[in-house]
């Protein structure tokens, strides 16, 4: 199962060479792909900021028809969250409280993170991830 970060769907919307292959091989291998509410959330919020909100509302809502699942914020990711929140503030370590609210409903789901975004999601413990670059780079040279 993997949850697809707004970095690897926003390669994908841009049609981006890597962003492609890596779904397309997570659908090849039969992967579910997933992502989460607050992902999802940050996709249409780019729509707003582009000169055609419509037809960027249109390409997110079709993206995410295509997703197996987008995961919510439940009563298990609400306790990660405060868990991760309050142990990244004892490290001293920032991330931001959107990719804290990723990595608890990923965390909370059982679920590891495609991302290329590993500065951030790295401090978070518990957290599965995976460099969809760092794939895509390989399968553009298998």
């Amino acid at each position: 199962m993997a949850v697809l970060d707004t970095d690897l769907l926003v390669a994908f919307l841009r049609n981006k060479d890597q962003g492609v292959q890596v779904i397309r091989h997570l659908h090849e291998e039969s992967e579910e792909l997933k992502s989460t509410v607050f992902n999802v959330a940050e996709l249409y919020k780019g729509c707003y900021a582009m000169k055609n909100v419509a037809k960027g509302l249109n390409k997110v809502r079709a993206l995410v028809a295509t997703l197996n699942d987008v995961l919510q914020f439940d009563d298990n990711s609400i306790q990660e969250y405060a868990r991760i929140a309050s142990d990244l503030k004892k490290r001293g370590k920032m991330v931001g409280t959107l990719d804290e609210l990723i990595g608890s409903v990923c965390i909370a789901h059982g679920e590891k993170i495609y991302t290329r975004n590993l500065e951030h999601f790295s401090k978070i413990d518990g957290l599965s991830i995976v460099d969809w670059f760092e794939l895509g780079e390989r399968l553009s040279t298998s």
